[in-house]
């Protein structure tokens, strides 16, 4: 049976829209129906003690048949066959890639490894704009209960990153 998921991409090293659009494709190879893709849209970046290069932004919305954790074992595969390397420090890093799934199915799950809906996703702007464009109806499962949880309102009450939106974000294939 398919599951709906969405899945944010970023990117601040590099040729940021191609690493966005390379992702893109290897999604799609993992969704059963084309990829619903929001604009690309570019961000200040948010968590750095350094000054970095500003972020590339993007959103997906595909069709699965695979488990929460197999798809972010996926994105990991994904985030390393494209040049990704990570830190052992927990300290926020310059990436090629980000990805992170911000709903699996409307799901509320938490382990070690694996939160969802994304712990963070219903506060950030480069997180809400794109998934605005993918599904302006969607709602955080786990906020369903509180009175200003439409996408508009999150929007709204989220920390103020000047977004700029861009190109539509288009698989390389």
């Amino acid at each position: 049976m398919s599951k709906s998921t969405y899945i944010a991409l970023g990117s601040n090293l590099g040729n940021q829209e191609e690493n966005l659009c390379m992702a893109a494709a290897e999604l799609q190879k993992i969704s059963l129906t084309p990829l619903v893709a929001s604009s690309i849209w570019w961000s200040k970046p948010e968590g750095f003690d350094e000054d970095v290069a500003e972020f590339c932004n993007a959103l997906v919305a595909a069709e699965v048949e695979i488990s929460a954790e197999e798809l972010l074992a996926r994105l990991q595969e994904i985030e390393r066959q494209l040049g990704r390397t990570r830190r052992k420090s927990g300290s926020y890093q310059s990436r090629i890639i980000d990805l992170d799934i911000i709903d699996y199915d409307l799901s509320v799950y938490k382990t070690e490894g694996l939160q969802l809906p994304h712990p963070r996703a219903a506060s950030r702007r480069f997180v809400l704009l794109p998934l605005q464009e993918v599904a302006p109806e969607y709602y955080f499962p786990d906020l369903e209960h509180c009175p200003a949880h439409s996408l508009e309102a999150l929007i709204e009450m989220a920390p103020g990153n000047p977004m700029r939106k861009s190109i539509p974000l288009n698989p390389l294939v």
